[in-house]
């Protein structure tokens, strides 16, 4: 096999994949977060959902998408509703009115923890200091960002 086709394949199983949630499509985020270069993104829209498409529709779907749901909906989303390990991954942005910035900032710093891998079949709350990833064990993990 080509060494280019080796190093795309290497290149792709390390990316953060993210469908992002109709409540952070905003032009300038998704700008945002393909200057990442550890970061896949995908709007709903472009997974093929409408933005009126449910909750528990692009929950379960992120299994079959392969791609981590990225929303500020911390409300409707989270894992009480969502129990890690019953979906593909979600990804909540803990902040009232999320900028470009903050998006950017918090996904970048996460993406840099080494610990993005844990968010896929989890629910990963992130803050400004860090994350917090529930999963089947009792006790969540915390990654501090630096």
């Amino acid at each position: 096999m080509p060494k280019t086709f080796w190093k795309r394949l290497i290149t792709r199983t390390k990316h953060l994949k993210l469908m992002v949630d109709y409540d952070l499509i905003d032009p300038l985020v998704i700008k945002a977060l393909h200057k990442i270069g550890a970061v896949d993104v995908k709007t709903i829209i472009e997974c093929g959902f409408q933005p009126w498409t449910s909750d528990k529709t692009l929950v379960s779907a992120t299994s079959e998408k392969r791609r981590i749901l990225l929303s500020a909906n911390f409300n409707d989303i989270n894992e009480h509703k969502y129990p890690p390990c019953l979906h593909g991954g979600i990804i909540l942005i803990k902040h009232a009115r999320p900028s470009p910035e903050v998006v950017y900032d918090r996904i970048k710093a996460f993406s840099k923890s080494g610990q993005r891998s844990l968010a896929k079949s989890h629910v990963t709350h992130l803050n400004a200091s860090g994350a917090t990833i529930h999963t089947l064990d009792q006790n969540p993990v915390k990654v501090a960002f630096k």
